[in-house]
């Protein structure tokens, strides 16, 4: 089992394995991010959808849903994620 320094907590961790289907940006994704991290982001990714009520149909939406995806893994892209911020309920709260 490989490991990865992740860019997103800082650790070493798990490599990701699983197929992401994110085209060119799943190489370095798989490179940087560790598996623990992208579950988070995979969590997060609902709430992203919810809250800014994205229609994936759209390119417009699948284009906010990446930012904010880099934007969470710390892969170099800034967004506002105030909105997700506020709103943030810690699972089993």
């Amino acid at each position: 089992m490989a490991d990865v320094q992740c860019v997103t907590c800082g650790q070493a961790g798990e490599a990701i394995t699983d197929m992401l289907f994110l085209g060119k940006l799943e190489a370095e994704i798989k490179a940087k991010v560790c598996k623990p991290c992208w579950k988070k982001w995979e969590g997060m990714r609902v709430m992203v959808i919810n809250e800014y009520q994205v229609n994936l149909g759209d390119e417009s939406g699948r284009e906010l849903v990446k930012k904010q995806m880099k934007a969470f893994l710390k892969l170099g892209e800034q967004a506002d994620t105030s909105k997700i911020d506020q709103n943030y309920r810690p699972a089993g709260t």
